[in-house]
C-alpha cells in the first residue's frame, strides 16, 4: 500500500480553524468521524493526544505528522490540512504549525507495509513544496500538490527501525 492510495481529496482542507494543538487535533478527529462512519471522534482525539504526549509530532518547517493508532481502524487513512493561523505545536526548531497530514491506521498496523512515508517527511522538509501548499487556491489544489509531490519523489521503503530513527532524530535533533 502506497501513501498517496489512503488520501481522499476530500479529506483535504483549506483554512482549518485552531487555536491550539488540542483544537487542531479534535478538528481532525471530527474530520474522519465526519467521512466514515466507523471512526469515532472521541477515541480518535485520544489516540492523537497519547501519540502527542510521547513527543511532538511536528517535524519542523511548520509542519506536524500527527497519527493514531485505533481498534475501530481496519485500514490507514490521512487527513491533509492547512490551518487559517499558526498555531504552536512543540515543534524542534520553535516554528508554529499551519500544514498538518494526519494519519490514523489499525491498532497493529506494521508502518513496512506503507510506502511512500519517508518520501512524505522529505516533501515537507521542502520549503518551495510547502510554500505551493500555504498558496494553494482550494481544497482540491491542496490535493493535487500533495499526490503530484509524491510522484516527483523517488520512491522509498520505510522500515520500523527507519521511523524509530527518524521520529528520534525529530524529537531531539
Amino acid at each position: 500500500m502506497h501513501i498517496k492510495d489512503i488520501i481522499a481529496p476530500e479529506l483535504c482542507l483549506l483554512g482549518a480553524q485552531a487555536t491550539s494543538r488540542k483544537t487542531a487535533l479534535q478538528f481532525i478527529a471530527n474530520l474522519f468521524a465526519q467521512h466514515n462512519p466507523e471512526y469515532e471522534s472521541f477515541p480518535l482525539l485520544k489516540a492523537f493526544v497519547a501519540r502527542e504526549q510521547l513527543g511532538t509530532t511536528a517535524i519542523g518547517n511548520g509542519v506536524a505528522l500527527p497519527h493514531g493508532r485505533v481498534e475501530f481502524c481496519e485500514q490507514p487513512a490521512a487527513a491533509f490540512i492547512t490551518l487559517a493561523e499558526p498555531i504552536d505545536f512543540g515543534a524542534p526548531d520553535k516554528e508554529s504549525v499551519d500544514i498538518i497530514f494526519a494519519l490514523v491506521v489499525p491498532k497493529q498496523f506494521n508502518f513496512q507495509e506503507l510506502q511512500g512515508l519517508d518520501s512524505l517527511i522529505d516533501i515537507f522538509k521542502d520549503k518551495t513544496v510547502c510554500a505551493q501548499i500555504r498558496h494553494a487556491h482550494n481544497n482540491q489544489a491542496l490535493y493535487e500538490i500533495l499526490v503530484a509531490a509524491l510522484d516527483q519523489y523517488p520512491k522509498k521503503e520505510i522500515t520500523k527501525d527507519k521511523l524509530v530513527e527518524k521520529t528520534e532524530k525529530e524529537i531531539n535533533p
